[in-house]
């Protein structure tokens, strides 16, 4: 289950860093259909198509990407540490049952 957290986290940086190249590198009017905020065919007050870039709905995709990333990567963290902590504990309870070999 330690894993199963992180792989999501990890999911939904890649999907939500993927928005965010959307999102910047593309004119509303030339977005692709699966993602959201597309304006294909609709005009402006002035009566011309929609031109323009989705910023805000860019950055709030790289900030979620990136919130995502660091997160598995502090989930990462801990249960390696969590690793070494059990891994050390079994060492020294071996070592210490075993009694010392010269008595």
């Amino acid at each position: 289950m330690k894993w199963f957290w992180i792989a999501v986290l990890i999911v939904i940086g890649i999907v939500a860093a993927v928005f965010a190249v959307e999102y910047l590198t593309h004119p509303i009017s030339q977005l692709p259909s699966w993602v959201p905020g597309t304006k294909h065919g609709e005009l402006n007050s002035l009566g011309k198509p929609v031109r323009g870039h989705e910023y805000k709905r860019g950055y709030v995709a790289v900030l979620v990407a990136v919130v995502a990333f660091a997160w598995a990567g502090w989930l990462i963290y801990k249960n390696q540490l969590a690793g070494k902590a059990a891994d050390s504990d079994s060492n020294t309870t071996v070592a210490s049952a075993s009694g010392p070999a010269d008595s």
